[in-house]
């Protein structure tokens, strides 16, 4: 489609035809339309004459357009050929120019910088320009990079016509300056023969071809394993088609996905925010975490009040996301989140599921108002309630081809079907359609000129420190963690307090005559191991599981997965390095500890340290556990498969010295090391001395005097 732009001010008028679109400032005709610029808007008005105009088959006198809203209405009869006439603002400004200071131009979002650029994917001071001969062109360690014709450069001499992209905002070098392109062309998503075959042969896209432009809302629907989702992935650039390509505003994705993929947002099905924060509290975070470092605490706050009044939350930034909000709120909040970085591309998944009808509308109303704003909006849905409000509907078929694409008043007709129900059980029954001969695909990757690296990210100790704070806030507000973090020491040690006898952790005091076996010692360390081991999985067994979509997420935008894990193990395993400390406590207090302050002379700490480590490595092996499991369901049969295996391997109730294969099976559980480190301390391995036939367990005959065996 040819673009001509005739330059002008707000509001403008774009009359789009089937071969070109052209932008009005200025009253003009078309036909028998008259085009007059109105307050807020247009007005057409037919100017009577043989044919007219027609909307849905009616002919229009005069007809209010207001900006940021658009009409089809055909030409010369109801059924001649249609046009698109769309009231666009003016382009806002995103580049603000002072004068050039020590022949050079600097790039940045800093209201200091020759170049102002308002974008929060720009860094604070992102690029120069040395104005030499020939002009240099140099990286000032930006965040998210600069490019030049689609490739990352820290420094590249500048020609007449160069590309330069920073952030989202893409400018030309006409040999004196950078600035946006003189010609405003309408952005482009264009998919060209997408086709994907699984290593099976299973088809999941079958040459799917679109063109999306800014400023439409597109409907992607279809029956389960019509290949919905994965058209979603090859759109974005997650999991790239096997064939074809997608190009945005000119650029190929997968070529250029560097360059391009902080300019895409997307919402997956599940929630990117922690249910137990505030509104205002989750954005926060997310914020800190996908804005440019050089970002300040004042410049997020900023922009989280933009992205919520926006999306017209302001009044919901207080409460609580996953026990205050409703259904269609919360994924307002989850859109919010990928509007911080204003990306020019807005994908979801399934955004209105399990939604009821009035929230699914509303929520497509939202997505509307956004398209609005020259974003190209694409949503994938089971539902049809809302189609109106599309500006075209793919729909795809059994082996994942395209089977309708256009707007969705004439849906239903295409398909010969009185409704959608109708429409959804046709595609059901029908078969895909067979390849024609001789076409194969290879189910290979496009050929990429270059690796595509890992995005940019920010400090890991920075993240590391954002993750720690936004852990502790999702912990003091989850009532459930925090009753567990209360009652699971107070319930465990109470247990262990069902063990008969007051010797508490003496052998001295346990003795009875000449003969003595410990037991109760032995007990009382066995529910403590056993106690510790159950705490620090249950912490966090669910952790990982429950928050894949969102670690899924923020990986994509630049998370590091280390900090990421380093922060569940600072503050979870932290806390429950607390817990077991509390736990030996009130297992043990009033009652006599280790003989002789134990190896060390530390007394009751020689128990409580060895617990509370046991209780946080466990939660650590319970993250692991929670990173492989597939949904929180299975968390319990796991749970409990792990807290008996520490328990048999721990040397408690089974002999594990002596015997081969067994014992150093066993040096791989923890409960094992805690066990024979707190048996040491109270001397447990003298209660074995004169019993025939007994193996002494190494590990819990030491002396911390002589590094020996220690004597009875």
């Amino acid at each position: 489609m040819g673009i001509l732009q005739h330059a002008g001010t707000a509001p403008r008028l774009r009359v789009t035809s089937d071969d070109a679109s052209v932008e009005y400032d200025e009253a003009a005709s078309v036909g028998a339309l008259r085009m007059v610029r109105a307050e807020g808007g247009w007005t057409l008005v037919d100017a009577g004459v043989e044919g007219g105009v027609y909307r849905d088959g009616c002919r229009v006198g005069q007809l209010a357009l207001r900006t940021g809203r658009s009409v089809r209405l055909a030409a010369g009869a109801p059924d001649g050929p249609t046009l698109l006439f769309e009231a666009i603002p003016p382009p806002t400004p995103a580049v603000e120019r002072h004068e050039s200071r020590h022949g050079v131009l600097i790039l940045g979002r800093g209201a200091g910088n020759t170049v102002v650029l308002d974008d929060p994917l720009v860094s604070r001071h992102h690029a120069v320009v040395d104005l030499t001969t020939p002009p240099v062109l140099r990286d000032l360690g930006s965040f998210n990079g600069t490019f030049v014709n689609g490739e990352r450069v820290t420094s590249i001499p500048l020609r007449n016509g160069d590309q330069v992209v920073v952030g989202a905002q893409t400018l030309v070098w006409d040999g004196r300056r950078l600035a946006p392109p003189q010609r405003t062309v309408r952005r482009m998503l264009v998919a060209d023969g997408l086709s994907t075959v699984t290593p099976e042969h299973v088809r999941l896209l079958d040459g799917v071809s679109l063109e999306l432009a800014s400023g439409t809302l597109t409907a992607v629907i279809g029956p389960s394993g019509a290949g919905k989702s994965t058209l979603l992935n090859a759109l974005t650039g997650l999991v790239p088609a096997g064939r074809g390509r997608v190009l945005w505003n000119g650029h190929d994705l997968y070529r250029h996905y560097e360059e391009l993929r902080f300019q895409i947002g997307l919402v997956p099905q599940e929630e990117i925010l922690h249910p137990q924060l505030t509104v205002r509290e989750g954005l926060r975070y997310a914020a800190r975490l996908r804005l440019p470092p050089d970002t300040t605490r004042a410049e997020q706050e900023r922009r989280v009040d933009q992205v919520l009044d926006r999306l017209g939350l302001t009044g919901q930034r207080d409460l609580r996301i996953g026990r205050q909000l409703s259904g269609g709120q919360r994924k307002r909040v989850s859109i919010a989140t990928e509007l911080l970085t204003a990306p020019p591309l807005l994908f979801l998944d399934e955004p209105t599921s399990g939604l009821d009808p009035g929230l699914d509308r509303s929520v497509m109303e939202q997505l509307r108002d956004l398209a609005d704003d020259d974003r190209v909006v694409v949503v994938v849905t089971h539902s049809v309630l809302a189609l109106d409000l599309c500006d075209q509907v793919v729909v795809l078929g059994k082996g994942g081809r395209a089977r309708y694409v256009g707007p969705p008043a004439a849906l239903l007709d295409h398909f010969g079907c009185d409704d959608y129900p109708a429409l959804f059980q046709q595609l059901d029954k029908a078969a895909p359609r067979p390849r024609p001969a001789g076409i194969t695909d290879s189910g290979t990757i496009p050929a990429v000129p270059r690796a595509v690296v890992p995005p940019q990210r920010p400090s890991r100790w920075r993240q590391l420190g954002t993750l720690i704070a936004r852990d502790v806030a999702v912990a003091r507000a989850d009532r459930t963690l925090m009753t567990m973090l209360v009652l699971l020491p107070l319930a465990l040690a109470g247990l262990s307090r069902i063990v008969q006898g007051g010797a508490g952790l003496s052998l001295r005091a346990a003795r009875e005559g000449r003969v003595f076996d410990g037991s109760e010692v032995g007990q009382r360390l066995t529910i403590l191991v056993v106690a510790a081991a159950l705490m620090g999985v249950a912490m966090t067994i669910r952790e990982l599981v429950k928050e894949r979509a969102i670690l899924r997420r923020e990986y994509a935008v630049g998370l590091s997965p280390g900090p990421y894990l380093l922060s569940k193990v600072v503050v979870l395993g932290g806390a429950c390095f607390v817990q077991g400390i509390a736990l030996t406590w009130l297992a043990t207090v009033g009652l006599p500890g280790p003989d002789r302050g134990g190896v060390h002379g530390w007394g009751w700490w020689e128990i409580a340290l060895p617990v509370a480590a046991l209780a946080t490595t466990m939660a650590v092996v319970g993250l692991a556990a929670s990173a492989l499991i597939r949904s929180a369901d299975h968390a319990m049969p796991v749970l409990v498969a792990l807290v008996m295996a520490q328990l048999v391997l721990s040397g408690a109730i089974v002999g594990i010295a002596g015997r081969p294969v067994l014992e150093q099976v066993a040096w791989l559980a923890p409960s094992r090391w805690a066990y024979a480190a707190s048996a040491a301390s109270v001397h447990l391995g003298r209660t074995q001395r004169g019993v025939e036939d007994a193996v002494r367990d190494p590990l819990q005959a030491y002396d911390a005097g002589s590094g020996t065996t220690t004597s009875p």
